[in-house]
């Protein structure tokens, strides 16, 4: 006879907010290094840029965080002040982070070494594509991330010094269309806001 064994809420509230917290650092850690690397070989190629362990670890690592923040989002809605709606809206945004970063990391590094450096600059040409492939992030990252922002501060869910960051994730990855730069801004937001979130119970 098998015996079904419920979690208890609190269990998976503190697991969640663990989850949202270590995969934030992760993410605004490998986002830092990646774009110090850019910085440090800004007189490389385009392709070599690409092929550089550090910027492809990054980008493995932020993309992988993101997933994790996307799916696990959510989930605070059952034990903190936040609304379900606001966080879905968030994680949605997570989702195409974390898209755009698992790009970079895999079929950029894959293009860099079958092209000659001079065709994978002209690759990177913007078009309408790949406008189209940026717009998510961007427009989801503005709308979701300050969503997010706008509810946790009207509700003091979570620090406002983390809804302060999320609108400048959100405002900086509509700027820049730089998953990086989301990356970390939004990284540091989100573990900060998964730490400092308030239960539903609390006044």
């Amino acid at each position: 006879m098998t015996t079904l064994t419920v979690v208890p809420t609190p269990t998976v509230a503190a697991a969640t907010r663990t989850a949202i917290t270590a995969a934030g650092l992760a993410a605004a850690v490998a986002s830092a290094a990646s774009i110090a690397s850019s910085v440090i070989s800004s007189d490389a190629s385009q392709a070599e840029s690409a092929q550089a362990p550090v910027t492809i670890v990054g980008c493995l690592i932020t993309g992988l965080a993101f997933a994790v923040i996307a799916v696990t989002l959510p989930g605070l809605s059952a034990a903190t002040r936040l609304p379900r709606w606001s966080l879905a809206l968030a994680g949605l945004a997570a989702a195409f982070t974390a898209v755009s970063a698992w790009t970079f990391g895999t079929v950029l590094p894959h293009l860099a070494g079958h092209v000659s450096p001079a065709q994978f600059e002209e690759l990177g040409h913007p078009d309408f594509l790949l406008m189209l492939f940026r717009l998510p992030m961007q427009a989801l990252g503005l709308v979701g991330f300050i969503a997010l922002a706008v509810s946790g501060w009207r509700r003091r869910a979570f620090s406002r010094g983390a809804a302060v960051v999320l609108i400048l994730a959100g405002v900086a990855g509509a700027l820049t269309g730089w998953w990086a730069v989301v990356g970390l801004l939004a990284g540091v937001a989100m573990a900060w806001a998964a730490r400092t979130a308030k239960a539903t119970q609390d006044s």
